[in-house]
């Protein structure tokens, strides 16, 4: 189905302000066709603003093309909304007007919310820094039920839904593979990711795997690294103990350039490989942290190799193993390829 049939089949609201929460260019999602079939069903005031999260302001010319003017979401300058199970929750002073806010967003596996997308384009992506710093504690996405996949019993996505409501999210269009899905975001969410085929069964266990990280995700270590912890943290790798992890990504921006990237680099420059102290004990602070304790409790299990990197330097200055040459040159030959880790990933065969 594609952005326009979905959005024929259920129609977005209509108001005189009008605002749509848009990925950054971290998320594979085609945005200029999702606006400009989203076009003839608005009126009035219509804004799209990207969705940055703390991840670094788009330069000019990665702007996606757009029939309203796109404005950027800075986490410093918001409204608050409400307070979500402790979390303070704030939206983006751009969308604090609307009458209507829509959302707009990929749906794929995602550590902590179970799948991206739903609600999360505006709870997360124009959400004020102290949400996401009560958001991404360690103690929330390490809670019972926070799971790659998992959006029932999941309190993470409960969180973000309720965050999202609050903010008056009421309409979302999401991307899930080559199909597209409108409607209210939490029943949306659900039928996007139910049409998904996000594992596969693989019979061998294996002592090594290569992981491809697509161009969107390999911009920098802080985005390449989540396709190591997905596996690595699903619930069955078809993986032996410490097997190798070979993750394949240019990471042309080191580790990252916006604000929780610089917070990820900084609470790795300040430990040591594997960072095991950051799994217990006092837990660090700021969103971006959460990816360096995604990342100790991988390497509490497995061992990890970042290769075809262009400049492997500002990885190896925080404790990384890192390489430019390709996986396939450093890997064993047995190694299980995954070339599609953010959207179907292998697991024990049962």
């Amino acid at each position: 189905m594609s952005p326009s049939e979905a959005i024929a089949a259920c129609p977005p609201p209509r108001g005189a302000r009008t605002r749509i929460a848009v990925p950054d260019g971290t998320r594979p999602v085609d945005v200029t066709a999702a606006l400009d079939a989203l076009r003839p069903h608005l009126s009035g005031d219509i804004r799209g603003i990207v969705g940055l999260g703390l991840h670094r302001p788009m330069r000019t010319d990665e702007l996606p093309g757009s029939p309203f003017p796109l404005l950027q979401h800075d986490p410093d300058d918001t409204v608050p909304t409400a307070v979500i199970d402790g979390i303070p929750g704030a939206i983006s002073r751009h969308a604090a007007d609307a009458d209507v806010l829509l959302g707009v967003g990929i749906v794929e596996l995602h550590q902590y919310a179970g799948f991206s997308g739903g609600h999360k384009a505006v709870a997360v992506g124009l959400g004020g820094r102290a949400t996401l710093d009560a958001l991404h504690h360690r103690d929330r996405v390490t809670a019972p039920g926070v799971l790659l996949g998992r959006l029932e019993g999941n309190p993470f996505r409960a969180a973000v839904d309720r965050l999202g409501a609050a903010a008056g999210c009421r309409w979302v269009l999401l991307q899930a593979g080559n199909r597209w899905f409108a409607g209210e975001p939490v029943e949306t969410l659900r039928r996007a990711a139910a049409s998904l085929e996000c594992w596969w069964d693989c019979a061998t266990v294996h002592p090594a795997a290569i992981l491809k990280v697509p161009a969107k995700k390999a911009v920098n270590f802080y985005q390449a690294s989540r396709a190591a912890t997905y596996l690595g943290l699903s619930d069955a790798p078809p993986l032996t103990p410490r097997a190798t992890l070979y993750l394949d990504a240019a990471c042309p921006e080191g580790l990252g350039e916006g604000d929780g990237e610089r917070a990820f680099a900084g609470v790795l420059a300040a430990g040591a490989s594997p960072w095991a102290n950051l799994l217990s004990g006092p837990a660090p602070l700021g969103a971006g942290t959460q990816r360096a304790i995604m990342l100790a409790a991988t390497l509490r299990r497995f061992d990890l190799v970042v290769t075809g990197v262009q400049d492997p330097a500002p990885l190896v200055a925080v404790g990384l193993n890192a390489t430019r040459l390709p996986a396939e040159a450093v890997a064993p030959r047995n190694a299980l390829l995954v070339a599609d880790p953010f959207g179907r990933l292998p697991r024990r065969a049962p």
